[in-house]
């Protein structure tokens, strides 16, 4: 008698804790749910764990997870994970599916991405990786043939303005060559060795206008860039305020890399 009561409470207690717990099929689909939210909120850890805790559930995922896994993935900058999901997904839901064409332009975005710069004997471009203090005068002269250029700061401030106006930065993919639009800037020094930038921002109806200038002296001369492919744009960090985005162009890695090399060159002259 006394081992048939424990049977049965032990039967109950079993049945109430599958009473309690989703089946797996609408567990996966609960935390679809979390990932797509968080995602739209750019909580894109939260939107992590929640696709680690479906692939947990051993159980084939619906076509939506591998999305959400490339946008996570871009997001932190995995690429080649990233591609691999979208591929997933659009191999999986076809030309029907609700994310195929977003999947298709990130493919797009994310092969420029890993695609190797393109090196030729012209190219002004430098390698970060392989730049020494000492390189610096190479690089001036260089540039100072390039732009035929009759001093460094010169020719620093003619490459600065012959990057921001090829690299102009869009919200659309395609530029209008022929339209003026998006953030166009244009850089010069004036006689208190301050750098001038003037920014002229065509993004909204009204088009505005704005010059600021800064001090060189105290600044960190080494400017640093960042990127990102959802916003596809690139940026330079402020000198002064190293957690404020300064100037944007468009998604452009070797361009922007270029860019603060060049600008990080302006500033330790000018500081000289």
């Amino acid at each position: 008698m006394f081992r048939r009561t424990l049977l049965i409470l032990a039967l109950s207690f079993a049945s109430q804790a599958n009473a309690d717990s989703l089946a797996p099929e609408h567990e996966m689909r609960r935390l679809l749910f979390v990932a797509e939210e968080s995602i739209e909120a750019e909580r894109f850890a939260q939107a992590q764990e929640a696709l680690d805790k479906v692939s947990e559930l051993n159980i084939t995922p619906t076509v939506q997870y591998y999305f959400y896994r490339g946008r996570v993935a871009m997001k932190s900058g995995e690429y080649e994970k990233a591609r691999e999901a979208f591929v997933r997904y659009v191999n999986l839901a076809g030309s029907e599916g609700e994310y195929y064409e977003e999947s298709l332009r990130s493919i797009t975005r994310l092969d420029d991405q890993l695609k190797p710069p393109k090196q030729t004997a012209e190219s002004t471009s430098i390698d970060w990786s392989k730049v020494v203090e000492n390189s610096s005068g190479e690089y001036l002269q260089k540039l100072r043939g390039l732009y035929l250029a009759g001093s460094d700061q010169s020719a620093l401030v003619q490459h600065i303005n012959s990057l921001l106006a090829a690299n102009v930065y869009t919200p659309s993919r395609i530029r209008k060559l022929n339209e003026e639009e998006g953030i166009v800037y244009r850089v010069s020094v004036n006689t208190r060795n301050e750098i001038v930038l003037q920014e002229t921002n065509y993004l909204s109806a009204n088009v505005s206008h704005n010059i600021s200038r800064f001090k060189v002296f105290g600044v960190d001369p080494y400017v640093r860039s960042g990127c990102d492919l959802n916003q596809r744009a690139c940026w330079l960090w402020n000198p002064e305020n190293q957690d404020e985005k300064w100037l944007m162009i468009t998604e452009n890695k070797s361009a922007v890399d270029e860019l603060s090399r060049a600008m990080t060159e302006l500033i330790k002259l000018l500081q000289s």
